[in-house]
């Protein structure tokens, strides 16, 4: 049923590894996806991705504040050994899980964002990619028209990189990970379900003045899908992908307690265009 719009929503779904050096001398990655919203490197994923590349960055920072700071007063020649000791313990010690060194890798070398936004309430954002060759995507996504029978029943499919691991490595000579060989290209993976109902979240305090929907699937979104695209059996964009939430069956059976029905709640794409214009973010919209 799928396998015209798989080929079509494969083009413009791309992933994005998130690397980390930690204080301990710990490497570790985790994946997601972000879908080519535009040929001017416009991008469209989950905010929960940018807001742990963003707290990355804060702590790489705050690490790198700290050793020099640490390495100063460990050679300052006109401390005493008491005075040195002193200092150096009222330092504000880093977690040894805190990143000394991150990166973000969006499916090739030496891209990176250059700007971005989002509604962190509803899971939703937007960044735009630097440097941008637009005949890097063979062809660019359409969007929902959410005006137009967005009902409940259709069948619908999300796309990601899940089931896939990357244990990346720190390279001093060139100061960059590097990830090991046959971990590229990542492979994506479909996982089809209906539309089961939109689900609106009411917050007085939220930032947009519109609505803030998710859309609701049967099957559940899979890590690595995040940020990645709910389309339809044309390969048109009905939602990004954000959460999985589980909801309890209400009935154990023997040795079997605590059972779920475990569904995917994407970003509606009414929310989502709704923010590309307020952001006036060009996208191509469906006729249906």
């Amino acid at each position: 049923m799928f396998r015209k719009a798989y080929a079509i929503a494969s083009q413009f779904t791309r992933p994005v590894v998130l690397s980390k050096l930690d204080g301990g001398g710990n490497c570790t990655a985790s994946i997601g996806s972000y879908v080519v919203v535009n040929s001017e490197g416009w991008i469209v994923t989950a905010y929960h991705i940018l807001d742990q590349f963003h707290k990355l960055g804060e702590q790489t920072v705050a690490v790198q504040a700290f050793e020099a700071e640490h390495a100063r007063l460990t050679n300052d020649p006109t401390l005493t050994k008491r005075e040195r000791q002193s200092q150096i313990r009222s330092l504000s010690w880093p977690a040894k899980t805190d990143a000394r060194r991150h990166s973000a890798w969006w499916g090739r070398d030496d891209m990176q964002i250059a700007t971005w936004a989002g509604i962190q309430a509803i899971d939703l954002a937007v960044a735009k990619l630097e440097p941008f060759d637009p005949a890097w995507i063979t062809k660019y996504p359409t969007f929902k028209d959410p005006s137009k029978a967005v009902e409940p029943g259709v069948s619908l499919c999300k796309l990601g990189f899940p089931f896939h691991t990357i244990t990346p490595s720190w390279n001093d000579v060139s100061a960059r990970f590097e990830f090991p060989a046959g971990a590229l290209p990542l492979p994506l993976f479909p996982i089809d379900g209906i539309f089961t109902r939109t689900v609106e979240l009411r917050i007085p305090s939220a930032p947009a003045a519109y609505p803030l929907q998710w859309l609701e699937t049967s099957s559940p979104g899979l890590r690595g899908q995040s940020g990645g695209p709910t389309f339809d059996v044309e390969g048109t964009v009905w939602g990004i992908q954000a959460r999985t939430f589980p909801y309890p069956l209400g009935f154990e059976e023997a040795g079997a307690k605590n059972q779920f029905l475990n569904v995917g709640l994407g970003v509606h794409v009414a929310t989502v265009l709704r923010f590309f214009d307020e952001r006036g973010i060009k996208y191509s919209l469906s006729p249906y």
